[in-house]
């Protein structure tokens, strides 16, 4: 063959010299170089186009199929391949034409239907892809990837019930299918099956007690349903059979969390890293349980290791801001709240935690303003109004935290932490009386949070009035 100029490679040097280049590369690339006619057989020049594909270089990749066409007239598999390269290059429909000439010569070779479907995917046309799928089974090698690919379609139209439909299909024809198995249990999970997520993996246990996957992901049913013993124990039957599944050690660890197991928690999540470098998610939830157990610069060693492996981690951030905040680096709390609601700017927690550091520093003003917004943007929540009112209450502005306990009753007329907020606040300014009823309203409310407003305002505990009306109400409101 002549003409040998079309296929100029735009690579800056030879590879000849990189043991990773297959050889045909290196020849064709000899021959580029001295203008010579190439001619490879079909599986040759495949490997070629592979290699500029997984180097990323797709225009070389096409160059590389036509010219590959052009010597092997019509073969279907560099058609194929030329079809999947102009769909890499968004040139769906040139793509999708070649593929339906394709399907005419050779309509049993289930490639050109997974590849039409795939590209029907990509223009979002999921009905279209489905067809395509469905035309590629009868002569499917492996038929529980194409349900996993239908099932991925109904996900993408919010037809999870159909998805697990096919997920199913595809469990049938492989139980072994791991990624099968965790999409069934993440859309039972988001249509809110829990008791059906359990009896399913249950069921695929009871015909083979020995899948790990199926134990861990009955453990993250439980986890989902609540039940976070049953989940451990689900978790520790997928270790005993391979005690290196780092998804079981990580999810036996967010089990311990969700149960304020600390201590317990922190081994799994350790054991999780084993290994490995971990990554960004696991060193937060590592960082987080040194925080709980008040093992703060630990703590903030791990939450660094998150932001610096994923920086966008407002989580991450938003922990090293509670650890400087502990160890009296205000300054440094504020850059790392900053920093976390500006990642995550409808997080009313790191909005209210930036506001806390800014009291805590003096700048009243800017707390104010900074509370302000965490109200606007979620006015029910009533810890966010209670921190407002007793950072302003801290900074002896007890007129201000006061009027916005009151602000938050209006919207949440029956908490009653913010009722026993304004009795607090009434009693320790002088007016008893009002106090008295705001404190009875309270404690018909809920009597045994008193003990919390106690916690957080000793000083009335010398207030004997106060705690003998405390005590009188005790028994007949419980």
């Amino acid at each position: 063959m002549k003409n040998p100029a079309k296929l100029k490679s735009p690579m800056s040097k030879s590879t000849e010299d990189n043991p990773q280049t297959p050889w045909q590369v290196s020849k064709l690339e000899e021959l580029e170089k001295n203008k010579q006619a190439i001619y490879f057989d079909i599986d040759d020049f495949l490997e070629v186009v592979e290699f500029y594909i997984y180097q990323g270089k797709y225009k070389r990749a096409l160059e590389i199929a036509e010219y590959a066409i052009r010597v092997h007239t019509g073969d279907t598999h560099l058609m194929l391949k030329k079809a999947q390269l102009l769909a890499s290059l968004n040139n769906e429909t040139q793509a999708l034409g070649i593929l339906n000439e394709l399907a005419i010569v050779d309509p049993n070779n289930s490639d050109i239907y997974l590849t039409k479907g795939a590209i029907h995917s990509q223009l979002r046309n999921y009905l279209l892809a489905i067809d395509e799928y469905l035309l590629a089974l009868p002569n499917a090698e492996e038929p529980d990837y194409i349900y996993l690919s239908i099932a991925f379609e109904y996900e993408n139209m919010g037809n999870y019930s159909n998805a697990i439909e096919f997920l199913d299909k595809a469990l049938k024809a492989n139980p072994d299918n791991h990624l099968a198995l965790y999409e069934l249990a993440y859309c039972f999970d988001l249509l809110g099956m829990n008791e059906e997520s359990v009896a399913y993996f249950e069921k695929l246990i009871d015909g083979n007690p020995y899948n790990k996957e199926a134990w861990f992901n009955l453990g993250a049913s439980y986890n989902n349903a609540g039940l976070y013993e049953k989940g451990i124990e689900a978790f520790d039957y997928a270790l005993a059979i391979d005690d290196q599944h780092k998804n079981s050690w990580f999810y036996r660890g967010l089990s311990f969390t969700l149960l304020e197991k600390f201590s317990e928690a922190l081994e799994s999540f350790l054991h999780s890293i084993e290994d490995d470098e971990g990554d960004a998610v696991k060193y937060y939830h590592i960082g987080e349980c040194y925080e709980k157990l008040e093992q703060f610069s630990t703590a903030l060693e791990n939450y660094r290791k998150a932001t610096v492996l994923d920086h966008t981690l407002a989580d991450a951030w938003a922990g090293m801001g509670v650890c400087e905040m502990e160890a009296g680096n205000t300054g440094k709390a504020i850059r790392h709240f900053v920093r976390g609601a500006e990642l995550d700017p409808n997080n009313v927690s790191y909005i209210c935690l930036l506001a806390d550091a800014y009291a805590t520093a003096g700048d009243i003003q800017r707390a104010q303003d900074t509370y302000e917004k965490a109200v606007a943007e979620q006015p029910t929540d009533a810890e966010c109004w209670t921190e407002y009112a007793d950072a302003l209450w801290r900074n002896d502005l007890r007129k201000e935290a006061l009027q916005v306990s009151q602000r938050a009753l209006e919207i949440l007329p029956t908490n009653s932490t913010i009722l026993y907020r304004i009795a607090a606040f009434m009693w320790l300014t002088g007016n008893e009386n009002d106090a008295t009823y705001f404190l009875m309203v309270a404690i018909e409310q809920n009597y045994d949070e008193h003990k919390a407003l106690l916690s957080a305002f000793p000083v009335l505990e010398t207030h004997e009035r106060f705690l003998k009306i405390v005590e009188q109400h005790k028994f007949p409101l419980q």
